[in-house]
């Protein structure tokens, strides 16, 4: 099992057809809240890139969100966890179940599979595997997708998308950036998709990274690289061609950063659907870190620290 075969293997996850357990037993809803931490939020991330209509509620925090009765009452609550374990959505979903709220759960085991079977949950049972939830994302987001209704044809184009003829890129990038910090940006359309770019260098290549969106990013972030501040960055611009306007103050931005002695890689996102472009800038993302986490003799796929930290934490929680 290498990173590289988990590159791979991304696009035949769309492949995948969910069973949705109990799934008669999911009552008619007004709006979507997915409870999700790291890797596990970045599905409905890419919902609401693809139809944001949806409005889908992500909340990344213990518990439930706070909202009003009523609009608790009138949601799907999603709570999902590719362990199962994770603390924060299962303090979530205890609490909906106590106040008889219409949950869902997607993990591929642990705590949250055991809480769904014992109180006839709706849940759907993501395939175990040993990789990380941040490359198991094509699973998860069919699940998603089929609990919520949304049509699953977009997602099932992405299993023709030919990961290795993106690694070049992704490489490409990777030496550009050399040992600087990236910033990402994208338009705010794709915000989301910026985010995923920072949590799978986070994770990956063990190295710090940070992201915003254009408009906003010129109203504030430029001011910001002044004299010599500039040195230690490398941003990177995910272009959205779907804005003829973002492409421009893109551009301007670009060469603004440029000449402060930033450079800038632009990467534009290639497929036919959007959901093939925001999978294949996905793909890009995951070869960018893992040649970084080569160049950086780190391992690209633990995350010691986190699993560490998770254990302190769970230390100070008296039961």
């Amino acid at each position: 099992m290498t990173y590289e075969e988990g590159i791979l293997g991304i696009p035949k996850q769309f492949k995948y057809q969910p069973e949705i357990i109990n799934k008669d037993k999911i009552r008619p809803f007004q709006r979507i809240i997915v409870l999700g931490m790291g890797g596990s939020r970045l599905a409905a991330d890419i919902l609401n890139m693809l139809q944001p209509e949806l409005d889908i509620h992500i909340h990344s925090d213990y518990d439930l969100p706070a909202l009003s009765s009523e609009t608790l009452a009138e949601a799907l609550v999603i709570a999902n966890s590719y362990s199962g374990n994770t603390a924060e959505p299962i303090s979530g979903a205890k609490i909906a179940i106590e106040r008889g709220l219409n949950l869902v759960i997607i993990a591929s085991g642990g705590e949250l599979i055991t809480l769904a079977r014992e109180k006839q949950i709706p849940h759907a049972v993501l395939p175990h595997s040993p990789y990380p939830p941040r490359m198991m994302l094509g699973h998860d987001l069919v699940a998603m997708a089929e609990i919520i209704g949304f049509d699953s044809a977009e997602l099932q184009s992405c299993q023709h998308i030919d990961a290795q003829a993106l690694k070049s890129e992704g490489t490409q990038v990777a030496r550009q950036m050399g040992s600087a910090i990236p910033l990402i940006y994208t338009s705010e359309r794709l915000n989301e998709l910026g985010y995923i770019w920072k949590v799978i260098l986070n994770e990956t290549a063990k190295m710090p990274a940070f992201h915003n969106r254009f408009p906003e990013a010129d109203h504030n972030e430029i001011a910001g690289f002044q004299g010599d501040w500039a040195a230690g960055f490398h941003s990177i611009f995910i272009r959205d061609e779907l804005n003829a306007r973002l492409g421009e103050r893109m551009d301007l931005t670009a060469k603004l950063f440029q000449s402060h002695g930033m450079l800038v890689a632009s990467i534009p996102l290639a497929g036919v659907s959007l959901a093939e472009k925001i999978i294949s800038s996905i793909i890009v993302a995951h070869w960018t870190a893992l040649e970084l986490a080569v160049t950086n003799n780190v391992e690209p796929l633990a995350v010691p620290e986190i699993e560490e930290f998770k254990k302190e934490l769970h230390n100070l929680v008296k039961p």
